[in-house]
């Protein structure tokens, strides 16, 4: 399955799994349906009241069918952090390729694209797009920096796996300092570990420098040491045996 890697608000990257054609056809098929029945709803109501002059039809999708009927997904996106009804149901959402926070206009360059991947086209052209691109976006997306990714992140550590992690025998902690710090913080220590070990890039190394860094300076530590991927994990241990 194609993934792709996103950083936190931490400079952290962790890969998120791309959504896949059947997941968005399958998200769009169930908001189609929401969209169809409130469409049924509202048309229903309006000839039990008696709205059957073409005035009050013209009201009808003025006001209520068309802005729905074009609106609905921007609005679900824009309101809901790039989820509608459906990618909701579905587990997945829509993020900015480069990690960053999405804004409105983001939203509505995925949404002025929907024209032609979808309503003109009838959905061939983003089924096209989709198929033949690396990170399995439509047009909208190509053009608004955008993916489709589920929301589960892939291959994440949660802090239960972290305090699982065995220790040795008559262990004896190095740093007792580390207790000041939170299960956050080791959770993101053991998630750069993993993914640095997996990924041994430029970036890496530098984030593990930073991280050196940064745990030695709360601990008092004058020099940091030479070895730091060996720093870092005498880190996580001392704090899973002092904490436990």
């Amino acid at each position: 399955m194609r993934s792709i890697s996103i950083n936190t608000t931490q400079n952290v990257a962790i890969d998120y799994e791309l959504a896949g054609l059947l997941e968005r056809i399958l998200a769009f098929l169930l908001d189609t349906i929401i969209v169809g029945t409130y469409f049924v709803l509202i048309s229903w109501l309006w000839v039990a009241a008696g709205g059957s002059s073409s005035e009050m039809i013209f009201i009808l999708t003025v006001f209520f069918i068309f802005p729905v009927f074009i609106g609905y997904h921007f609005f679900c996106e824009a309101m809901w952090n790039g989820q509608s009804i459906g990618k909701k149901a579905l587990g997945i959402k829509v993020v900015k390729c480069n990690g960053q926070q999405m804004d409105i206009s983001d939203y509505g360059k995925r949404w002025m694209f929907r024209l032609v991947d979808i309503m003109l086209s009838g959905g061939s052209v983003a089924i096209l797009t989709i198929m033949s691109n690396d990170y399995n976006q439509r047009l909208g997306d190509i053009v608004g920096d955008t993916c489709v990714i589920k929301t589960s992140p892939r291959n994440q550590m949660s802090i239960q796996d972290v305090l699982k992690i065995k220790t040795q025998k008559d262990y004896e902690p190095q740093y007792e300092g580390v207790v000041k710090f939170t299960e956050e913080d080791m959770l993101l220590l053991k998630n750069t570990l993993d993914r640095a070990k997996t990924n041994p890039n430029r970036h890496y190394k530098k984030l593990l420098i930073e991280l050196t860094e940064k745990i030695c300076k709360e601990l008092d530590i004058q020099k940091a040491p030479k070895k730091r991927t060996q720093f870092l994990k005498t880190i996580l241990n001392d704090y899973i045996v002092l904490t436990r």
